[in-house]
């Protein structure tokens, strides 16, 4: 073995037997978590769900409206000067809370909550969550003029705007807000009410923090203890790291082991791929006029239907590659219309025109491929319920009438 070889193996044996650090952060992440088991760690839907039923007193996690209470008044006193909330951090304390409405998703808004006070008077708590997504152009005022027409005579209006890492909001009435101030007023409120608290509902909880500082917090304890062990195990760290399996390979490779057992069942054959795409033809697109492209270095086809799986979620479409014009052209304005599944986009594209595209929900985020396999399955069976809607065999007949003019039109371009 070479001098680098016996390097790394001296580094990495270091680091198991002489790193109590490294068991103290197994213990840390190795217990039970509920979230985790459900792969819910990333999911904006289901973290505003878990807000959702933390926000409302009435629920049945023992903190009663402890935490609406001191989240608020955490947000208020942390964000004054920097925007504009309507209420003090003394205000919250001194309320007398009647009751609480949580909405979720009330016309597109992750949270909107209606707060009861005596003499009728309302507050209204609008509150966008962002995990991995960003906030589309204009998307916070939209909300904000919905809770202004809808909520006219509230007494106070506070908008906030959740993130994982701390985006700005577009629009200044927004406060923003962290995992962070999350995570430290559940920490306050499970210990003030660690008493009163169900075993059921603990468990949850603690899952939750436990989900929070593992994956949303850069100061948390284990944070710490994993920087400690990177800076003294750097070398072996970076073994590891560079030995990691690649989850994207192994879901597409998966991916195409399995289309391949299903292909002749549905009459079409694989084209091309890499680990970021599978091409797929059906059979009656493997004419002559369909083999004189140039559109992919390892293809001569122009009409593919391609699995994409180099975005964060899954797509799946019939492109077209560089065809000539006089074909290109009235196949566009065909797919403007049924049986064709595309946005309406007005300009065609010069050189690769997607006809007929399909968009999943199956994310491929890196972070988010704990089982590569049960991952590879569900994008296999997606594609093929793609493949046998009726809309995309209308398409497939429509293209595969077209495909002797194709090979015309290529025939009069290269004379």
């Amino acid at each position: 073995m070479s001098e680098d070889t016996n390097l790394d193996l001296d580094t990495l044996n270091r680091l198991i037997v002489d790193c109590p650090d490294l068991e103290h952060l197994e213990s840390m992440l190795g217990g039970f978590n509920l979230f985790q088991v459900l792969k819910f760690e990333y999911g904006e839907i289901r973290h505003s769900n878990v807000l959702a039923w933390l926000l409302d007193p009435s629920e049945s996690h023992g903190l009663n409206e402890t935490f609406l209470k001191k989240w608020l008044m955490r947000i208020v006193h942390e964000t004054s000067g920097d925007a504009p909330s309507p209420v003090r951090a003394v205000d919250i304390d001194a309320w007398q809370l009647l009751g609480v409405q949580v909405h979720r998703e009330w016309q597109k808004i992750d949270l909107l909550l209606v707060l009861t006070f005596s003499k009728q008077e309302e507050w209204v708590i609008c509150l966008e969550n962002k995990v991995n997504s960003t906030q589309s152009k204009g998307q916070l005022r939209k909300y904000r003029s919905r809770v202004e027409r809808e909520f006219s005579n509230a007494k106070h209006r506070i908008y906030l705007f959740l993130t994982k890492n701390g985006e700005t909001p577009d629009d200044d009435a927004y406060i923003g807000v962290t995992y962070d101030q999350v995570h430290k007023v559940l920490k306050e409120c499970i210990s003030a009410k660690s008493h009163v608290i169900g075993a059921e509902p603990g468990v949850l909880l603690e899952s939750y923090i436990r989900l929070l500082e593992e994956k949303f917090m850069e100061e948390s304890e284990i944070a710490r203890t994993a920087r400690k062990i990177y800076q003294q195990h750097r070398r072996a760290l970076d073994v590891i790291f560079e030995q990691r399996p690649d989850n994207l390979k192994l879901v597409s490779d998966k991916v195409r082991v399995l289309l391949d057992r299903k292909l002749e069942e549905i009459h079409f054959v694989i084209d091309s791929y890499s680990k970021s795409y599978i091409r797929l033809i059906p059979k009656v697109w493997d004419h002559p006029g369909n083999q004189l492209g140039n559109a992919w270095s390892n293809s001569k086809r122009t009409m593919v239907f391609e699995l994409n799986l180099n975005s964060e979620k899954t797509k799946f479409y019939a492109i077209s590659g560089m065809a000539p014009d006089r074909w290109i052209a009235p196949l566009w304005e065909q797919s403007r219309h049924q049986p064709f599944k595309r946005p309406n986009r007005a300009n065609r594209p010069a050189k690769w025109c997607s006809l007929h595209i399909f968009n999943s929900k199956i994310s491929l985020n890196e972070e988010n491929i704990t089982d590569p396999e049960e991952v590879a399955e569900k994008i296999c069976n997606w594609c093929l319920s793609c493949i046998n809607e009726s809309s995309s065999q209308e398409v497939i007949k429509i293209i595969a009438d077209q495909l002797p003019a194709l090979q015309s039109a290529f025939s009069d371009q290269s004379k």
